[in-house]
């Protein structure tokens, strides 16, 4: 890591801008922030060996592979360790997680013994995935018990409340981490029933991924938490963007808070950014229907083993996950997917299945933007954007699970001619350079790549049009693909309709029919964007009543269902 590290400081440089309370200060820490941290850190500049003062902490770390603090670990944590609230606005992948952990451990170490009978600290997350991955880095400092103090995760969805309950009482955690709903039952209660976990003692609260957690409707519940919390705490506010709605929790729920704003800049080209250095970001133009062509065949020429692609709905992510599993292209990569709509159970099995995989296990997860923010999934070497994010603000995000804590990465978005070729300029505006990738034909070579060209796709892709034909008589074995596609089809074009940057994606540009043949339609669904408009697209002759579920059990309600209808009636119909 140090190597990777060193190599992207030769390139690049994160600056830490502060500010206490409300009063910025450009270009430098205030006097008093750098003379605490020179102090703390006297003579070891980024050493991780300069905090921590028990060997088990830095016997984890070296475990860990950690050798050098990030810019944002070196800012918070000596501030943590001098009681500051700190609010830390940092890109993925800058070591956040750790600049809060360690000093969490340091701090409920040299708790009085009259204290225990509180939690020390409360970690709040938007989600159960980043909830459970902060547990399991506690776990590695906790579980060899020379440190000894006891943590507990509490998520919705996987356990019944009073089974948490049950649980907290026989564990009496000093450090508590979980969602905001769960949390808020814990500590305030639900109903007639009083919360039951004492925080009158408790010393630090860290609000992760905190923008994220207000744009997911939690605020009510994280005012509910504050309120029952003590007021002569420390406060740690992390987070991504800083947005209104956060400063009004900060003024509400920090006091007078060092204000922490971790910068990249390219050093060659002065530039700020705000993605790591060592992560690549690229796009490829194509037309609707050769997304999935240009998806295969950068599978087919990456050397790398690790991939995540992100899909606009979870009926997408439903609709290719079992179309990847059917395609003999991709028999050699285990393939993973999760969304919010699954079950908790079954989003934690499939989220620790990818997580374990061994290194050289060539692999592929499917999701939405549920697994875009905060999770640090190990060797991820690639990210593939299959549908632009509906919020812009995730496109970070997303690129972000890969190239983490000094790291090399990549990522690749693709895009549609015409419109959404502005997209380009947009991420530049925000900081997020994206470098044009040419057209991939098939057997490894690319199109031409010349800006000054109107045709930088070709006009016809053989290869391409045999690879939907192939994809459709796949569908043509399983009604179940029918209907997963269908799903995924009116989902996409809905998703689509409502995207926060409608002046760059906008439906009258949509090319339905080309869209509807990457999905590998047979038919088009008859739906109320559809109506009144001229597409065009060549549908599969079929029998519907003749077409069977591959599964037995599906079949023979489907020929009940034909055989006596209930007289439902689809929200669409096909045409």
């Amino acid at each position: 890591m140090a190597d990777c590290a060193k190599t992207a400081l030769q390139e690049a440089r994160m600056q830490l801008t502060c500010s206490i309370g409300e009063k910025p200060i450009a270009g430098e820490m205030p006097k008093e922030v750098r003379r605490e941290i020179r102090e703390e850190s006297e003579g070891k500049e980024d050493e991780l060996e300069s905090f921590g003062e028990d060997a088990a902490d830095l016997d984890v770390l070296d475990v860990m592979g950690f050798e050098c603090m990030t810019p944002v670990q070196a800012g918070v944590i000596p501030l943590f360790m001098q009681n500051k609230d700190v609010v830390v606005e940092a890109v993925t992948g800058s070591g956040k997680t750790l600049a809060f952990v360690i000093p969490i451990i340091e701090k409920l170490m040299r708790r009085e013994t009259s204290q225990k009978h509180s939690i020390g600290a409360l970690i709040i997350s938007p989600t159960r995935e980043l909830a459970q991955q902060i547990s399991s880095v506690i776990d590695l400092f906790l579980r060899d018990g020379a440190i000894v103090l006891k943590h507990a995760l509490f998520i919705g969805g996987t356990s019944a409340l009073q089974d948490d309950i049950k649980r907290y009482k026989e564990l009496r955690p000093d450090i508590v981490v979980g969602t905001p709903g769960r949390l808020e039952d814990l500590v305030v209660g639900r109903g007639s029933s009083s919360g039951i976990i004492n925080a009158k003692e408790m010393e630090v609260l860290v609000l992760d991924e905190a923008d994220r957690l207000l744009d997911m409707g939690f605020t009510q519940s994280l005012s509910n938490i504050l309120a029952h919390l003590p007021k002569q705490r420390r406060t740690g506010l992390f987070s991504a963007t800083m947005t209104d709605a956060l400063t009004e929790i900060v003024r509400a729920g920090l006091r007078n808070p060092v204000h922490l704003q971790a910068k990249i800049e390219n050093n060659s080209s002065k530039d700020e950014q705000r993605t790591p250095i060592t992560l690549s970001i690229g796009y490829i133009l194509c037309e609707p229907h050769q997304k999935l062509s240009q998806l295969l065949r950068l599978l087919k020429r990456e050397t790398v083993t690790k991939f995540i692609i992100y899909f606009a709905t979870c009926a997408c992510v439903d609709y290719f996950f079992k179309l990847f599993k059917g395609l003999p292209q991709l028999k050699n990569f285990k393939i993973n997917s999760l969304h919010g709509q699954m079950k908790s159970k079954k989003r934690i099995a499939n989220y620790n299945t990818f997580v374990n995989l061994p290194p050289t296990s060539k692999a592929i997860l499917l999701c939405t933007d549920v697994a875009a923010r905060g999770l640090d999934v190990p060797d991820v070497d690639f990210v593939i954007q299959y549908d632009p994010p509906q919020d812009p603000k995730v496109f970070s995000h997303r690129c972000g699970r890969t190239a983490r804590a000094g790291r090399g990465g990549k990522a690749i978005v693709f895009l549609t001619t015409g419109r959404e070729e502005v997209y380009v300029e947009f991420l530049k505006i925000r900081k997020i350079p994206l470098q044009r990738q040419p057209y991939l034909l098939p057997d490894g070579a690319v199109y031409k790549l010349d800006e000054d060209l109107d045709d930088t796709v070709p006009k016809e892709d053989t290869d391409n049009e045999r690879l939907i034909e192939q994809v459709r008589k796949i569908i043509l074995s399983d009604r179940d693909y029918h209907d997963k596609g269908t799903r995924a089809f009116v989902s996409y074009v809905r998703a689509y309709s409502k995207h926060e940057a409608n002046y760059i994606f906008r439906m009258k540009d949509l090319d339905l029919g080309k869209i509807a043949k990457g999905f590998a339609l047979l038919q088009l669904p008859k739906m109320p964007e559809l109506k009144g408009s001229n597409i065009e697209f060549d549908k599969v002759p079929i029998e519907m009543a003749e077409y069977k579920y591959a599964d037995k059990n599906r079949e023979t309600a489907r020929v009940k269902e034909l055989e006596n209808p209930r007289g439902k009636r689809r929200k669409y119909v096909l045409v």
